[in-house]
């Protein structure tokens, strides 16, 4: 079974243009499946719909259309069932949601409290979530004098009190200084791994997703416009093969214009030429053959190849190509 489901899940609102209000689909037509344990990133430019999708499966708002489940239930039809079901967290909360001058174990018991969950069970979970995120010795210190990081720790282990098996993420390091984005892809990638929680999150950082995740949708203009693993989506986006070359020197521009005088090699599509080092990537007809002739060239030229390999578009690349034409 998967963890979420959406067949035709459309959401309209209203936006003036020209003085007048008019319709759009902020989620039009959209069709995805999450599986259970996955971590699935929604990755998109703002105002692509990843939110409003978030906010639909949290059962926040209705869609007008479609249909939606997580964890087997309808969020129209069975949303106490969906919210028993979900953690969520919003980011750029900035640790907002917590209460600063209570401690860490504090603020976790009075939600824990909120959610009804037994005292006993309470503790237990309490106990067992400041040891997952390494805040034993920190457990009874004011939220207030906590990092940025610390404050999503907190907010991560209030999100996991209930023991959702899926937690729903909007944008979960935006607003983060580096070292807290850092440690909180850390923590999504151990709650996944470690723990089997099923994840969806959205972000607009491609750095992110692409180390993060198994499978990412790509969102634009409410739609889906492709959904796959960041390899799979780089193989569908290549025009042209093309392998890459690093050597240990700085390579001299004639010798990267003598590399088309190999059997099968065409043009330097790109060359980053370092004082220590230089990366050169170039198009050949057959990639085992270049990988197999093109260090031979340059070891025959006096140079030593440090690595090469198949050269493929970065999800960057992906993301901006499809971005860009019409959805």
């Amino acid at each position: 079974m998967n963890a979420i489901e959406t067949s035709g899940l459309t959401k309209r609102f209203e936006r003036k243009e020209d003085g007048k209000k008019k319709p759009f689909a902020a989620v039009d037509n959209v069709d995805l499946a999450v599986e259970e344990g996955e971590l699935f990133g929604l990755l998109g430019p703002n105002g692509a719909g990843k939110t409003t999708i978030i906010k639909i499966l949290c059962t926040l708002i209705l869609p007008d259309s479609g249909k939606a489940f997580v964890n087997g239930y309808d969020v129209v039809k069975e949303p106490d069932k969906v919210r028993a079901s979900i953690g969520w967290l919003h980011g750029e909360t900035g640790g907002r949601a917590l209460y600063w001058r209570l401690s860490a174990r504090d603020n976790l018991r009075f939600y824990a409290s909120l959610q009804n969950i037994h005292p006993d069970v309470a503790k237990k979970r309490i106990d067992a979530l400041l040891e997952f995120f390494d805040m034993e010795e920190d457990a009874d210190t004011l939220v207030k004098d906590f990092s940025t990081g610390m404050k999503v720790k907190v907010m991560l282990a209030r999100t996991l009190l209930p023991n959702p098996p899926i937690l729903l993420m909007d944008e979960p390091t935006v607003g983060l200084d580096a070292a807290s984005a850092v440690e909180t892809r850390k923590l999504l990638k151990a709650l996944s791994t470690e723990l089997g929680r099923t994840i969806l999150f959205t972000s607009h950082n491609m750095f992110e997703v692409e180390r993060l995740c198994e499978r990412i949708a790509i969102m634009n203009s409410g739609k889906i416009i492709a959904v796959d693993t960041p390899l799979k989506l780089s193989e569908i986006m290549r025009e042209k093969k093309a392998v890459e070359v690093r050597i240990s020197e700085t390579a001299d521009p004639k010798t990267l214009g003598l590399l088309q005088s190999i059997e099968g090699v065409g043009k330097v599509i790109k060359a980053e030429i370092g004082e220590d080092s230089s990366l050169i990537q170039v198009e050949v007809r057959d990639e085992q053959e270049a990988i197999a002739s093109i260090p031979d060239f340059l070891q025959g030229k006096g140079y030593n190849v440090i690595s090469i390999q198949r050269a493929l578009p970065t999800l960057e690349d992906v993301y901006m190509k499809l971005t860009r034409e019409p959805a």
